[in-house]
């Protein structure tokens, strides 16, 4: 047996030994010895084998299954730039911690720097956002080194899943030829290479990882008395949810809220939108100058990643007192205003001073900017606006299911006018980086991974949420083998024909009209829902709040994957409709 044969099939029976049951592989040549060891291990019922053309939706698929499950993914491409399309994903895994393992076939080092084919320097090709990067050493045919591979693997798990901190790590494997099977093999496991070196018995791990690093939770007011000679906690709060990956954040900032009477303000990923004290359209009351200059917070405290509003930015700099919650060891403080920074979401105090009127004023205000929204909304008739797309979505998620919110507009929408509306799931996004790239193939891993296991008459829904310049960005997502299976996974598209986005930021001042749509919009004219039929995804394109509607139901009544095509008005209209929306909640709140 070859020395590039044996070498992939040990790597694949670790890896497998170490928990890691999902493979996405991008075809190639260099990758033959993984490719053949992966379909083998397939037939043996041993792993889930994912398929993909494109590399870089490769890599967000195999993200997407991670961030859900907890359990690293690893991708498999060939050399040279397909290994290149592979770093968006390993970026985002690095700002959002969450673990990827990333193989790439190279080509051995003698045929590295002489313009060999499909040959570029790839050993620390994804620099600083990987844990860990291994080159590993050529495959000797003399003397395999099975040792060696796998305590490399189970350190490569270990860096990827670290308590403290997971994220992508990077196996650069240099094959050489031959790199398919002699003829003569029989296609047996790596199990069955001979000899004590092959692996532990049992199907063990070469090397377990038993380390564990835990985080406390501390009462608030103890927090406060490390920093600060009282630690009396202030009656004028406010708690800031961004984004995080702790299921067991949501009912601490539950508890927290209610016992010190603090209004919550969550972004989508936050998930809080079951707290008792959570606010629908936080982030537009703060957006407000004025309702926000009255309302000046003597404390904040921040949890997870925030950044989503410039306005909420704002009140977390100028606050006096500002608590950081984020156990990870670059922890988000954007504003660089933090006072301190602890692990856990603080517990509340024995004793608390409680202003009933500060919550009070939050939740009226609340109930106003929810009154002014729908008058305006409504006024728009039965036209479609991206808001509009966004609260119908939230509202369609089935419970116990899950929404994927793409970057740009169609988050945002949600955190302005929507916190709220989706109950009893889990709401997601790539918002480590915030970028439009890969979001359909995110959304598609994260589904499998959370429906895996469903009972056929019980199925979990997955929605997601995306503009048209996001799903054309990633539509290769489509693109997959006939014979997987396919998640329960509806797919909206706000479709405005460009970055709407832009619209609402300063680029969208009339002085830049002239050179708007030229290098900001980018209008293409293209016809997403033909696109999603050609890929052969069920498509259906609506106009109207109504259609909408029954589109969801529909889609979601049919199950796998769907597309919905909401065709929204001009993206001049939509600007008109946020303005007019923003004047209506400024002239509500005026009265709070």
């Amino acid at each position: 047996m070859n020395a590039s044969t044996v070498q992939a099939r040990v790597l694949v029976d670790e890896l497998t030994r170490c928990g890691i049951t999902d493979f996405v592989l991008a075809p190639g040549s260099r990758s033959a010895p993984l490719a053949l060891a992966l379909a083998a291990a397939e037939q043996r019922g041993e792993i889930v084998l994912h398929v993909r053309l494109d590399e870089r939706s490769a890599g967000y698929l195999a993200l997407g299954l991670g961030k859900v499950s907890g359990v690293p993914a690893a991708v498999v491409t060939t050399s040279g730039t397909a290994a290149v399309n592979l770093h968006p994903a390993i970026v985002e895994a690095d700002e959002s911690n969450i673990p990827l393992i990333v193989l790439t076939a190279d080509r051995p080092p003698a045929l590295r720097g002489v313009g060999a084919n499909q040959s570029i320097e790839q050993t620390q090709i994804f620099g600083s956002a990987v844990r860990l990067a291994v080159d590993l050493a050529v495959a000797s045919e003399s003397a395999p080194d099975i040792r060696y591979w796998r305590s490399t693997v189970s350190r490569v798990v270990a860096a990827a899943t670290d308590a403290w901190r997971p994220g992508p790590v990077h196996v650069n494997i240099p094959f050489a030829d031959p790199l398919v099977p002699d003829a003569l093999d029989d296609d047996a496991p790596a199990t069955a290479l001979g000899g004590r070196n092959d692996g532990r018995p049992d199907g063990r791990p070469w090397t377990a990882d038993a380390r564990y690093v835990a985080g406390l939770s501390t009462p608030i007011d103890d927090v406060l008395g490390v920093i600060l000679e009282s630690n009396q906690v202030p009656a004028r709060g406010i708690i800031f949810v961004g984004d995080h990956s702790d299921p067991e954040t949501m009912s601490l900032v539950d508890d927290l809220g209610d016992a010190l009477g603090w209004p919550i303000i969550g972004e989508p990923s936050g998930n809080v939108s079951d707290c008792d004290t959570s606010l629908t359209h936080g982030a537009l009351i703060v957006a407000d100058a004025d309702f926000a200059a009255a309302h000046a917070p003597d404390m904040v405290v921040t949890v997870g990643r925030v950044g989503l509003s410039r306005a909420v930015l704002r009140m977390i700099a100028s606050a006096p007192l500002h608590i950081a919650v984020d156990a990870q060891s670059q922890w988000s403080d954007p504003t660089r205003s933090a006072d301190i920074v602890i692990a856990g979401v603080p517990l509340p105090p024995e004793e608390a001073e409680i202003d009933p009127k500060w919550l009070e004023a939050w939740q009226g205000a609340d109930v106003l900017a929810a009154a002014a929204v729908e008058t305006v909304l409504a006024a728009s008739g039965d036209q479609l606006t991206g808001m509009q797309v966004a609260r119908m979505t939230c509202s369609a998620v089935p419970a116990g299911g899950m929404l994927f919110l793409g970057a740009s507009s169609q988050v945002r929408h949600v955190f302005n006018l929507a916190s709220t509306f989706v109950s009893e799931a889990i709401v997601m996004g790539n918002r480590g980086t915030s970028g439009i790239d890969g979001a359909i193939s995110t959304a598609w891993g994260a589904a499998l991974a959370m429906q895996r296991g469903d009972e056929v008459a019980d199925p979990t829904w997955a929605i997601a949420l995306v503009g048209d310049q996001t799903f054309l960005y990633d539509s290769n997502a489509l693109l997959v083998p006939a014979t997987e299976s396919r998640p329960n996974l509806v797919i909206v598209v706000a479709d405005n024909d460009g970055g709407g986005i832009f619209s609402q930021l300063e680029q969208g001042e009339p002085r830049f009209a002239d050179s708007f749509d030229r290098v900001f919009a980018v209008p293409l004219g293209a016809d997403v829902g033909a696109i999603a039929s050609a890929l052969q995804v069920p498509t259906q394109v609506v106009r109207t709040a109504a259609d909408l509607d029954g589109a969801l139901a529909s889609a979601i009544a049919a199950g796998g994957v769907q597309v919905v095509v909401a065709r929204t008005c001009s993206r001049i209209d939509e600007a008109g409709t946020w303005q007019a929306l923003r004047d209506a909640v400024h002239a509500a709140l005026g009265s709070a």
